[in-house]
C-alpha cells in the first residue's frame, strides 16, 4: 500500500519529469530550426536584380571580424520547383553599421491609465502608460546615432507623433505630450493602427522594425458602437490583411503584450512578418523586451543573392547553412517582387537589355534636358510606377492651392500599385500671387536625382516618390507670368 505522502511525492516527481520533457522537446524544436528570415529587402531588385535576406541565427554565434558562414539560397515561384541562386555577399551584423529604422506604436487606450492589475489609480508612476513611457525613453536613449526612429500613438484615433526616419530626441519629447483620452477615444483600434503604421513606414529603406505595444485586444470603435470612427470612418483591418501588408512592405513586426489581456492574433502577425511576440508584466520586463529586440536585430546576418526572373509577383526563398558541429539550418519565407511591364520571365530575353537601355536613356534625357510638353494648364505627367504602372504617360491637372499625391483613395492624385508610396506622399503647393509651385514632403523625395523635402518647381522637373515618377509641367504658370 502506497502511503499518501509517498503518492504526493510521486505525483510531484511525475509533474517535474513531464515539465523537463516538455522543455527538452521545445529546446529540440528550437535547435532544429535555429534560423529565421526576419526581413527581405528588395530595394535593389529592379535595378541590380539583387535581393537581401536579413537572417537571425543566434546559434551560429558569429561576431564581426570572423569568417562568415557559407550560405546557400534557392528560389521558387510556386514553393515546389526550387532553383539555386548565386550568393553575392554575406555580412555579419550589418545593421550596426547601416543603422536600424525603428517605429514605436504605443497603445494609449483607457486601460493604459490603470495599474498593472487593471485597477484605477491616481499614482502616475503605477500607471501602465507611465511605465511604458519610462521603458520607451530608456530604449530611445540607448539607440545608436545611426539608428532612425518614428513614434505613433493610438486608441480610437491615430497620432503620428514623429514620422519614420526621425531622431530619438524628438520621439522622447513627444512621449511627454501623451495625454489621457476621452471615453469616446479610449477604444483599442489595434489592427487598423498597425496597418496605418505600416503605410507610414513603407517609404523607409534598410532594416525596418515596427514595435507594437498594447495592453489589450483589438476593439474597433465602429464595430462596437455602430458609429463611424471619427478619423477612419467604417474602415476595418484584419490580421490577414495586416500580415499581407507587412510582407509586401518588407517590415518586421515585433509585438509586446503589456498586461494580462492579450490579443489572440498579435503573436501570429509578428511571427508571419518575421518578428516575435513578447510578454511583459511590469516596467522592468518591458525595458528588457525593448533591449532584447534591438540586440536581436543587431546580431542579424545579411545574405545578398542574385534573384531569378520567375513569373508572377510572389516568390518563395529558402536559405540554408550549417553549424560547426554539423547541424543543418534552414528557413523559408515568401515576398512580393512586383513585375516589369506586367510580367516576368524565367530568363531575361535579349531584348530585355535593350528595354533597360532605352529606359535609362529616357531618364537621362528627362533629367538633363527637362523635356516639356505643350499644354494649356499646369500639371504633372505620370511616367512610371512599380507593380505594372501605366506604359504611357498620363496627365494630372494641378488645381487649387495644394495638390496631394499619394496612395490614399481620397488623395487629389491617387496612384495605386506602389506599396512603398505613402497615403499622402507629397504635396504640390501653388502661390497664386507669385505664380510659384513648390513640392513639399515629410520624407525626402528626389527632384532631378537630388533628395529634398521642399523645392520650388520648374517646368520639366522630374519628381521621384518611392519609385513613382512624375514630370512637372508649368506651361500655364509661365503664360500667366507673361500676361
Amino acid at each position: 500500500m502506497i502511503r499518501p505522502e509517498n503518492r504526493s511525492i510521486a505525483m510531484k516527481s511525475l509533474k517535474y519529469a513531464l515539465a523537463i520533457g516538455l522543455l527538452c522537446a521545445a529546446a529540440a524544436v528550437a535547435g532544429a530550426q535555429g534560423m529565421s528570415i526576419t526581413q527581405i529587402g528588395t530595394e535593389k531588385l529592379l535595378g541590380l536584380q539583387t535581393t537581401r535576406l536579413y537572417v537571425s541565427a543566434p546559434i551560429l554565434g558569429t561576431t564581426p571580424g570572423t569568417q562568415p558562414p557559407l550560405f546557400e539560397v534557392w528560389e521558387s515561384a510556386d514553393a515546389k520547383d526550387w532553383q539555386p541562386r548565386p550568393v553575392t555577399n554575406v555580412s555579419l551584423q550589418p545593421n550596426a553599421d547601416a543603422g536600424i529604422s525603428f517605429f514605436l506604436l504605443l497603445d494609449n487606450s483607457g486601460s493604459m491609465w490603470t495599474d498593472m492589475d487593471g485597477k484605477e489609480t491616481t499614482v502616475a508612476a503605477d500607471m501602465r502608460i507611465e511605465r511604458a513611457k519610462v521603458a520607451a525613453r530608456s530604449f530611445l536613449g540607448a539607440l545608436s546615432p545611426k539608428d532612425r526612429v518614428g513614434l505613433a500613438v493610438f486608441n480610437t484615433r491615430f497620432w503620428s507623433a514623429v514620422a519614420p526616419g526621425g531622431q530619438s530626441a524628438d520621439a522622447a519629447r513627444s512621449l511627454e505630450e501623451i495625454s489621457r483620452p476621452a471615453p469616446a477615444d479610449a477604444f483599442t483600434e489595434l489592427y487598423l493602427s498597425i496597418g496605418r503604421s505600416l503605410g507610414d513606414f513603407a517609404a523607409e529603406s534598410g532594416r525596418r522594425v515596427l514595435i507594437v505595444l498594447s495592453d489589450g485586444e483589438n476593439y474597433p470603435y465602429a464595430l462596437n458602437t455602430g458609429k463611424p470612427n471619427p478619423e477612419s470612418g467604417t474602415a476595418t483591418a484584419t490580421p490577414a490583411g495586416v500580415i499581407d501588408q507587412a510582407i509586401r512592405d518588407g517590415i518586421t513586426v515585433y509585438a509586446v503584450r503589456f498586461g494580462s489581456q492579450r490579443d489572440p492574433q498579435i503573436a501570429n502577425i509578428a511571427r508571419e512578418s518575421g518578428g516575435r511576440a513578447f510578454d511583459a508584466k511590469d516596467g522592468d520586463e518591458l525595458a528588457d523586451v525593448y533591449q532584447t529586440i534591438r540586440q536581436d536585430v543587431l546580431a542579424e546576418i545579411s545574405v545578398d543573392y542574385r534573384a531569378g526572373m520567375a513569373r508572377g509577383e510572389k516568390r518563395w526563398v529558402r536559405v540554408a547553412t550549417g553549424t560547426t558541429d554539423g547541424r543543418k539550418l534552414s528557413a523559408t519565407r515568401y515576398y512580393f517582387t512586383g513585375t516589369v511591364l506586367g510580367q516576368s520571365a524565367q530568363r531575361p530575353p535579349v531584348w530585355y537589355l535593350a528595354f533597360v537601355g532605352i529606359a535609362a536613356l529616357a531618364w537621362l534625357a528627362l533629367v538633363l534636358f527637362k523635356l516639356e510638353r505643350e499644354t494649356d494648364r499646369a500639371g504633372v505627367r505620370l511616367l512610371f510606377g512599380p507593380g505594372g504602372g501605366p506604359a504611357s504617360t498620363r496627365f494630372f491637372e494641378l488645381a487649387g492651392a495644394q495638390t496631394v499625391i499619394g496612395a490614399a483613395p481620397d488623395a487629389d492624385i491617387s496612384i495605386a500599385g506602389n506599396p512603398s508610396l505613402k497615403a499622402s506622399h507629397a504635396t504640390i503647393l501653388f502661390d497664386e500671387a507669385k505664380n510659384i509651385y513648390t513640392v513639399v514632403s515629410d520624407t525626402p523625395v528626389t527632384v532631378n536625382n537630388h533628395e529634398v523635402t521642399r523645392k520650388r518647381l520648374e517646368s520639366g522637373d522630374v519628381i521621384n516618390m518611392a519609385g513613382t515618377v512624375v514630370v512637372f509641367d508649368e506651361t500655364l504658370a509661365k503664360k500667366t507670368r507673361k500676361k
